[in-house]
């Protein structure tokens, strides 16, 4: 199934309720708020196959090849507490988690706020901004990047050792032509999403703080050897 066409068979209930595909932006969260000032529905998506200008935590940079991963926002307009402000990240860090366990079987975990690793490797993160309408009503975006069918070839050298990829952990490192369908992934993920999101509208912090603690990566301790 090809990214452009998979909002034909989504089936969830209001995320993907609009849709924009990008060939090439600077940031998908920039366009998602951009679409959020100007009254766009709750659930709008909007993606792209590479970024200019991606970011992470803290102004971080996102590196991303071409068509490769998924860079993904949606607009989601639910009026967060004083007390639910860092559950976005845990929401779509939850998602993203529980999809690539069901999906590929992957022992995903996440480290905190935003982070999602497999066996100690970063394959996903969540970058949540908070921003007001025309009629001063907030909303929030909800971006994400997943590195999907990135080779070894594909990291800079200094990101080999602390990277992964969904094609990598699923051991096709030595199949170049195996490619992890981007489509169903992201099917996957949004389904999760949506769920994992009206739990918090609902207000049931506690459910998904319970969610994180099952998937939050515990690191063991390392002893030095004398």
């Amino acid at each position: 199934m090809d990214i452009k066409d998979f909002g034909a068979t989504l089936q969830t209930t209001f995320i993907g309720c609009q849709i924009e595909h990008h060939h090439q932006v600077a940031s998908t969260n920039d366009i998602a708020i951009a679409r959020g000032k100007a009254g766009a529905a709750e659930g709008t998506l909007v993606i792209a196959e590479h970024q200019t200008a991606g970011r992470g935590r803290y102004g971080r940079k996102w590196e991303a090849p071409p068509g490769k991963c998924l860079l993904v926002s949606v607009v989601l307009r639910h009026r967060l507490l004083r007390d639910q402000v860092a559950l976005p990240n845990l929401v779509g860090a939850i998602a993203i988690a529980r999809a690539l366990q069901t999906t590929h079987g992957l022992e995903a975990q996440i480290k905190p706020p935003n982070d999602v690793r497999i066996r100690e490797k970063k394959v996903a993160g969540v970058l949540t901004e908070l921003a007001y309408d025309a009629q001063q009503h907030p909303f929030f975006v909800l971006g994400f990047g997943v590195n999907v069918n990135i080779g070894l070839e594909d990291f800079p050298p200094e990101l080999c050792e602390t990277a992964t990829s969904v094609h990598l952990a699923c051991g096709h490192s030595d199949d170049q032509n195996t490619e992890v369908c981007r489509a169903s992934l992201l099917h996957a993920i949004l389904h999760q999403l949506e769920d994992t999101y009206l739990q918090l509208k609902a207000g049931e912090t506690e459910l998904i703080m319970n969610q994180f603690e099952e998937l939050r990566e515990i690191v063991p301790l390392r002893h030095n050897l004398s």
